[in-house]
């Protein structure tokens, strides 16, 4: 099954709150996750094919983060979001008002835009999704060793089925792993990088990972 692009929330099994994202591509698959500083972007590879390309839909930041907010998501909605959290909004105001603001992508797909929101201050996940034909933010109710998921293609907007209970990763590297051949998201097609966000604290780890490196958990 081809899902595009994923980002799901999570705990892991020693109960850390994690954000991770997936590429998942037909068209553009020489890209990787970089990470700098408090952010991971999506990036095409040097000497690439799109490597030349300007477009927002190929090259964008995909996580940002500090010491209370981490946010998730598929395209140029992730900064704006966390700038909005930063400033005080609710996680459901933050989402709600960027998602109406920017809309879906105006591709040939009509893509959703998809996102993911940890608050560390809380304890507390939402998850939301803009499409051509609907707005939704969720808040997410997860289990040590589950995570919560949206997709930009099959999957687009939350639901509480969409939840995988085989989430056993213990930090960032091995999200990254599970992100691209573990469990349920091993059986979705054309993986090509995956970014993870895991907090407990003070405590961040970040990783990233192409698919070509990754192994089955």
């Amino acid at each position: 099954m081809y899902v595009g692009r994923i980002v799901g929330v999570g705990r892991t099994p020693e109960g850390r709150l994690t954000a991770a994202y997936r590429v998942s591509s037909r068209s553009f698959p020489n890209r990787s996750a970089e990470h700098a500083g408090n952010s991971v972007r999506i990036v095409p590879r040097a000497g690439s094919t799109d490597a030349a390309s300007d477009s927002p839909y190929i090259a964008y930041e995909c996580l940002v983060w500090n010491e209370r907010f981490g946010v998730v998501s598929n395209g140029t909605h992730t900064r704006p979001i966390f700038e909005r959290l930063k400033a005080g909004n609710t996680a459901r105001d933050a989402v709600v008002s960027v998602l109406a603001g920017l809309d879906r992508e105006f591709d040939q797909h009509d893509t959703p835009r998809i996102c993911g929101v940890v608050d560390l201050g809380e304890d507390r996940m939402w998850l939301g999704s803009i499409t051509a034909t609907g707005l939704a933010v969720m808040p997410v109710h997860i289990a040590i060793g589950q995570m919560a998921y949206v997709t930009t293609y099959e999957f687009p907007m939350p639901a509480t089925g969409q939840i995988d209970s085989l989430f056993g990763a213990e930090d960032a590297q091995k999200t990254c792993e599970h992100m691209i051949a573990g469990s349920v998201f091993g059986t979705f097609d054309r993986p090509i990088c995956a970014a993870s966000w895991v907090a407990s604290g003070a405590t961040i780890d970040v990783a990233t990972l192409d698919a070509g490196n990754a192994t089955a958990s």
